[in-house]
């Protein structure tokens, strides 16, 4: 992991789920060309069955909670950061 970003997955054994969830987001982040560092922290929520996804960098401080089996994660989580971040892009340009 570069120091730009640091991904965090936990209450996971399986490490190529870990992996994979990693890579995805790293990709997103890379895709997405995102300025700055960036942390984000995956975790299992309170809430039975649902994953807490957490991400910070510059100005952004914003959690997401998913309800899937861990395998789907590398696939649900960049859709919904995606979403989420471009969501609050065009919150910020309508304010403006």
């Amino acid at each position: 992991m570069s120091k730009r970003f640091e991904i965090l997955v936990e209450g996971i054994d399986d490490p190529t789920i870990v992996a994979d969830i990693q890579k995805t987001i790293l990709d997103s982040f890379h895709e997405m060309m995102l300025p700055g560092a960036w942390r984000v922290v995956v975790k299992p929520s309170c809430v039975s069955g649902r994953w807490d996804f957490n991400f910070r960098g510059l100005d952004v401080r914003h959690t997401l909670s998913i309800t899937v089996p861990p395998n789907l994660l590398p696939s649900r989580i960049p859709r919904r950061m995606r979403e989420s971040l471009d969501l609050r892009a065009f919150r910020t340009a309508v304010a403006a």
